[in-house]
C-alpha cells in the first residue's frame, strides 16, 4: 500500500527518508487552509490548486515538490471527508496524528 509519503517522492529516493521540507511545507498549508471547510469547500479548494498548478511555471525543483504534495494532500482530505457529514479538522485527523506520532517517536530514536 503507498502512502503519501511515498507518493510524494520519485522512484530514486528511499521510502524510508523523512519527508523534505517541501513536501511538510505543502501538506501543513493544505491542512491549515482545509480546516473547518466540508467535503464540498474542500473539493473546490482541490480543484482550485489543481488548476493552479497547472499554471504554476516555475523551475524551482523544491516548489514543484511542495505543489505537487499540497495537492496529495487535498486529495487525500477530500477523500477522508467524502464519507463525514463534518468540518475538516486537523487535530481530529487520524492520519495527521499518526503522522505526529512518527515524528515524535523520530526524534526520540535519535
Amino acid at each position: 500500500m503507498s502512502t503519501q509519503q511515498d507518493q510524494s517522492r520519485t522512484a530514486s529516493e528511499p521510502a524510508s527518508e523523512m519527508p523534505s521540507p517541501a513536501e511538510k511545507a505543502g501538506w501543513t498549508a493544505a491542512r491549515q487552509r482545509a480546516a473547518g471547510m466540508t467535503h464540498h469547500e474542500a473539493k473546490a479548494a482541490l480543484e482550485a490548486a489543481q488548476h493552479a498548478a497547472k499554471k504554476e511555471t516555475s523551475a524551482d525543483a523544491a516548489d514543484a515538490v511542495r505543489v505537487r504534495a499540497e495537492i496529495e494532500e487535498w486529495e487525500r482530505i477530500v477523500e477522508a471527508l467524502a464519507d463525514h457529514a463534518g468540518a475538516y479538522d486537523p487535530e481530529a485527523d487520524p492520519f495527521v496524528q499518526g503522522e505526529l506520532a512518527g515524528e515524535q517517536d523520530h526524534e526520540s530514536a535519535r
